[in-house]
Order: structure tokens, then sequence, then C-alpha cells
């Protein structure tokens, strides 16, 4: 009766010893799997992955106050007379500027692992969009038959409105210092986006 009491007892720690060395065993296997991960180097694929995600990335919107005049010359003054029509139009135009990360293909990147940075060759900053902000104040003159005839208001709003949406473009393309810090922006956002890989983000 002891005897056998005695082997119950071994049996029973040798499993008790053997699922707590698998126990522990896995403890020490998740603990070196998270260390590993923490080491392991992002691929070209997930960083043009996460760069696709983005598309267009707006890094900048510009409030502008515009004014513009278009005057539809019928050729003579007594054509204008008849038939002149002059538009004059104002009011804020929103014109969004960045970089179309969607062009950007796996030759352009480059992972330096060693250094842990992404080294980015970016498309240059483009204008992406403009918008009304809030209402334009359109006024006409226009000829007597014109007047009368051919009065079309949702015809001169549309005229207005493109012409104050290139005018504000224009002045966004003029200005150089824009699409410089653009680039810039985009690293900066970039670097929040990448920040859980522990690279740093580079223009090549």
């Amino acid at each position: 009766m002891k005897t056998k009491q005695f082997f119950l007892t071994i049996t029973i720690s040798i499993i008790i010893g053997f699922l707590a060395g698998n126990i522990f065993g896995l403890i020490i296997g998740l603990k070196i799997n998270q260390h590993n991960g923490n080491q392991t180097t992002i691929e070209t694929t997930l960083v043009l992955e996460r760069l696709k995600e983005q598309s267009f990335l707006v890094t900048r919107s510009v409030i502008t106050d515009e004014e513009v005049t278009i005057n539809i010359d019928q050729g003579s003054a007594w054509s204008n007379f008849w038939w002149g029509h002059e538009i004059t139009a104002n009011g804020q135009i929103q014109t969004d500027i960045g970089i179309d990360l969607d062009k950007i293909e796996s030759s352009d990147i480059q992972v330096n692992d060693t250094d842990k940075e992404i080294i980015i060759s970016f498309p240059e900053p483009v204008v992406y969009n403009s918008s009304l902000k809030g209402d334009i104040e359109v006024t006409t003159q226009s000829g007597i038959l014109k007047k009368l005839l051919a009065s079309d208001a949702n015809e001169d709003y549309n005229l207005a409105l493109n012409e104050l949406s290139s005018q504000a473009e224009n002045t966004i393309l003029n200005n150089q210092d824009l699409f410089d810090e653009s680039t810039l922006e985009t690293i900066e956002i970039l670097q929040y986006i990448f920040n859980d890989t522990g690279y740093t983000i580079k223009e090549k």
C-alpha cells in the first residue's frame, strides 16, 4: 500500500513538473518572441502599402481673398453697347496642396535597417483642389439686349467661381515656399504614421 502511494506520489510530481516546465518554457518563449519582434526589420512592400493607403496627402490648406473682373468683349463699342457683358466678383477660396503618395513606387523607397531609416523620393507637391469658402458677391454690367434677352445669373456665378478658383491656384503656385514646406510637412505626418516601426522618415 505504501509502495503504491509512493509511486503515485512520484507520478503526480513528474506530471506537475512537466506542466510547470512547459508553462515556464512558454513564458520564456513569449518573452523571446516579443524581444525579437521589437528587432524585426521593416520591408519595402509594407512601407509602400502604408503610403498607398494615404493616397493624396493634403499638407496645407490656404485661404485667400480673391477678386476678379471678367470682361466679355464683343469686339466693338457698338456691339458692346448691345451685347457687352462684364462680371465683377469677390470671395474666399480655399486651396489645398500636398503630395500624391500614390505615385511612389518601390524603387523610390530605401530602407536602412542599420540606422533605422526609411528614405523616400517624394513626388513634387501640387495643388490638389480649390473650393469656395462662404459666398461669392457677383455684380454685372450688361448691354441692353444682353440684359433683356440673354441674362443668365447661374452662368455668371459659374464663370465667377471658375475665375476666382483659377486665380487662387495661381497665387499659390507663385509661392514656392509653400511647396517646399509641403514636403517637410509630409515627412512629419509620415513619421507619425510609421512611429510604431521605430524607423525615421527621411527624404532621398
